[in-house]
């Protein structure tokens, strides 16, 4: 068994906003590791986002017609 941690790839992460939000309808992306890009996610729009997303495919952006919010 091996104690070594491995590293996390920064990557690009989707997040989206929920219906009601002043954002919805939209999604954001954040280049980071998981944690860092969660972390800026609240930093730019506090709690008034819903969801973290590994790809613009699982987050639905094609399939609901999501635009980008820059």
């Amino acid at each position: 068994m091996s104690n070594v941690i491995p590293i996390e790839k920064p990557q690009d992460w989707y997040f989206t906003f929920g219906c009601g939000q002043v954002h919805a309808g939209h999604y954001h992306v954040i280049h980071g590791t998981f944690d860092e890009a969660r972390m800026e996610m609240h930093a730019r729009f506090e709690d008034k986002w819903s969801m973290q997303y590994p790809t613009a495919e699982a987050a639905g952006v094609e399939e609901w017609g999501l635009k980008i919010l820059k």
